[in-house]
Order: C-alpha cells, then sequence, then structure tokens
C-alpha cells in the first residue's frame, strides 16, 4: 500500500481527491474488487502522472485497479463513463493569476470552457470487449472438419473390455447363433459361431488451461473440446486457471452458442497447474485409472510452486495409462520448452504435441500420439 505524505496531497486538487475516492466503489459495483489500498495507491500515482494527459492516467489506473483479463479489457470503458462525464477535469494546483483574483474576464472564459476532448490509448493486443461477453465460444467454421478428425481418433484409441459380447471372436462359442445356424442344415451344427466382448468407450480426462496467455488459442480448443461430447468416449472435461472447475455438461450445451464469464465461478487470472492437478487427484480419483488417457491444453506458465506440479505430475503419470500435453506455442519459431512449469512436467509426459488449428489437430491424430490409451 502506499503511504500518502502532505506534499503528495499538497499538489492535488480537492475535486481530484474527491473523483479518485469515489471511483472504487463505482467500480464495485460493476464487479471490480477495488478498496482502500487501491483508493490510496491511485491517489500517489497522480504525483508522478501529467494529469492532463488522460492517456497516462488511465493506463496507470488500469494496472492499479484491473486484476483479471475480463476486468483489463473492460476498465477503459469504464474509466471514459466515470471521468470524462464529470464537469470537473483532473488538474494540478496552480496560482490565480491577478485578473482571476478580480473576477476577470479572463476567469469566466477559463471556467465555461468545456474538456478537452481526449483520445483514450488501449494496450497493443487486446480489445475493449474481449472478455466482456464470452469467456469461451467454439470456431463455427471449424466444428465439423475437428469433429470428424475426433472421431477417429477415439476409433484408434485402445479402449477397455466391454461387458457386451459381439460376434467373430476367438474365446467363447456363441450357442444361440450355433443353433440358429444349425437349424438351416437339418440341425447339423457344420460352424461353430463364436463371440467376444465388445470394446468399451475409451475414457479420456481433458483439461484445459483458460488464463489470459492462453486466450488467442480459447476458440480452437473450445471446438476441439466439444468435440469430444460428440464423440463414443467416455469423457470428462476441466477446466483450470487458479483452481479446478468441472464444466462437461456445460461445454456439451453451451460450448457451440458460447459460455458467459459468469457460468465459470472462481476462475481468475493466473495459472496453477499443480494445484489444479492435485485437486484432479483428490476430488475425482475414479477417473483416473490404466486405462485413461489425461490429455492437458496448456502452453505451461505456471505462477505457482514448481515443485507442486512435479510432485503431482509424478503421482498422476503413476496411475493413469497416457498423458498428452497440448502446447499451442510449440509451433511457434524459436520457442522452447524452458519455462518452470514445462521443465516440471516433461518428464512425465508420453506426448508432447501442438495443437492449434485443424491441420496440426490432423498430424497429431495421424500420427497415433493418443492412440495408446494403456501400456
Amino acid at each position: 500500500m502506499e503511504r500518502l505524505t502532505a506534499e503528495v496531497l499538497g499538489r492535488l486538487t480537492g475535486d481530484i481527491v474527491k473523483q479518485v475516492i469515489g471511483f472504487a466503489p463505482w467500480l464495485r459495483k460493476r464487479g471490480f474488487r477495488a478498496g482502500i489500498p487501491e483508493t490510496l495507491t491511485a491517489i500517489a500515482a497522480l504525483a508522478e502522472l501529467n494529469v492532463d494527459c488522460m492517456e497516462e492516467v488511465c493506463s496507470a489506473f488500469r494496472a492499479i485497479y484491473a486484476r483479471t483479463p475480463a476486468e483489463w479489457g473492460i476498465f477503459p470503458n469504464l474509466f471514459e463513463q466515470y471521468f470524462f462525464g464529470r464537469e470537473v477535469r483532473l488538474e494540478e494546483k496552480r496560482r490565480l493569476q491577478p485578473d482571476e483574483l478580480a473576477g476577470g474576464a479572463g476567469a469566466g472564459e477559463r471556467a465555461s470552457r468545456p474538456p478537452v476532448d481526449v483520445v483514450q490509448g488501449f494496450l497493443a493486443g487486446y480489445h475493449p470487449d474481449d472478455g466482456e461477453r464470452f469467456a469461451l465460444r467454439a470456431d463455427e467454421r471449424v466444428l465439423k472438419d475437428v469433429v470428424q478428425l475426433t472421431r477417429l481418433a477415439v476409433r484408434r484409441m485402445n479402449a477397455p473390455r466391454g461387458r457386451k459380447w459381439r460376434l467373430r471372436g476367438k474365446e467363447k462359442i456363441d450357442l444361440r447363433q450355433t443353433m440358429r445356424c444349425a437349424l438351416r442344415r437339418a440341425g447339423e451344427p457344420f460352424v461353430l459361431k463364436m463371440r467376444k466382448r465388445r470394446p468399451d468407450k475409451p475414457r479420456i480426462v481433458l483439461m484445459i488451461d483458460i488464463s489470459g496467455s492462453m486466450k488467442p488459442y480459447a476458440p480452437f480448443i473450445t471446438s476441439l473440446a466439444w468435440s469430444f461430447t460428440r464423440a463414443r468416449a467416455r469423457t470428462q472435461i476441466f477446466l483450470f486457471s487458479t483452481r479446478l472447475l468441472r464444466v462437461t455438461s456445460l461445454i456439451a450445451r453451451k460450448g457451440v452458442a458460447g459460455i458467459p464469464f459468469s457460468d465459470l465461478p472462481g476462475l481468475r487470472g493466473g495459472t496453477r497447474i499443480g494445484g489444479a492437478l492435485e485437486q484432479l487427484l483428490r476430488r475425482y480419483p475414479s477417473l483416473l485409472h490404466r486405462r485413461t488417457c489425461v490429455i492437458i491444453v496448456s502452453d505451461g506458465f505456471d505462477a505457482g510452486h514448481p515443485q507442486r506440479l512435479h510432485s503431482a505430475m509424478r503421482d498422476l503419470a503413476s496411475r493413469v495409462g497416457r498423458v498428452v500435453w497440448i502446447n499451442p506455442l510449440l509451433g511457434e519459431p524459436g520457442y522452447e520448452p524452458k519455462s518452470t512449469g514445462m521443465s516440471a512436467a516433461l518428464p512425465y509426459i508420453d506426448a508432447f504435441v501442438d495443437v492449434h488449428d485443424v491441420a496440426t489437430w490432423k498430424k497429431v491424430v495421424t500420427g497415433g500420439a493418443l492412440r495408446t490409451a494403456a501400456p
């Protein structure tokens, strides 16, 4: 928390302090978590800023008040609504001129002058509407191709033996089919009909990182997650950033139409991959066994302690049949997985692949990265 001094407050007018004090309650009504520490920091920052340049003030306040990608995206619009609608401009104290003290014409002109129009500057790569409407939405242009490739991948995966039986096996004689065939030949069973167990559906656990660094790939990754709900597989889908959230039914119902950010409670900025894996191991142990294929979609930038990720990956790899890590940055020129998170996870990964569009997903499916779900 910034410490305010008499010198700092002495440079600012009472109107500035009053407006900044009212800004935090105004933001709280719109979903921000702003309080006294942010207010004191903003007032102290004004002492170092050029308050005549509203672009500079907006950028500084954005760094103070915005905590999540969604708040970062909509903050400039809120800043404009609050400060540009006020009659009093942000300005520093100055000495009054003699004509102003006497109530001259110059004072009246200056008092009635409207605020100067200021064009706001936005951070490169961001748009004011980013994160405002949908947190996740599938790309409808690639859905058909992605679903076909996902169904092909599921058919190629090894599946456990199911409870139902089917013909053309070598394990057991199907007496019913053998007798029916013998009736066509006067009761002589010339052909023995065999049967075997029908393969069960493959078991897949899909974990998707939705932190701010993964936002450019969110439409395709959402399409990929939705396609698994349309394939013949036992799929469970989880989202994670600072915590783990199970969204299988939500993706199946709203993946194409769009999932509002309000439907994803508790997911905030930052990534705790190790903590999310620990929650998966602790809360959903029945999903993790030797026939399960775990697919983790993340760029590997972990804000948590690397030892937690190392321990969680070690325990996960010992319990499931296959761990596949999808990193969309792997195809970028010059990228190397040298981050702390990726370095801790790589020893326990069976397949490390790049998937960010239809072409790369097809390459992974045909290459057999998902083929074996158990040793």
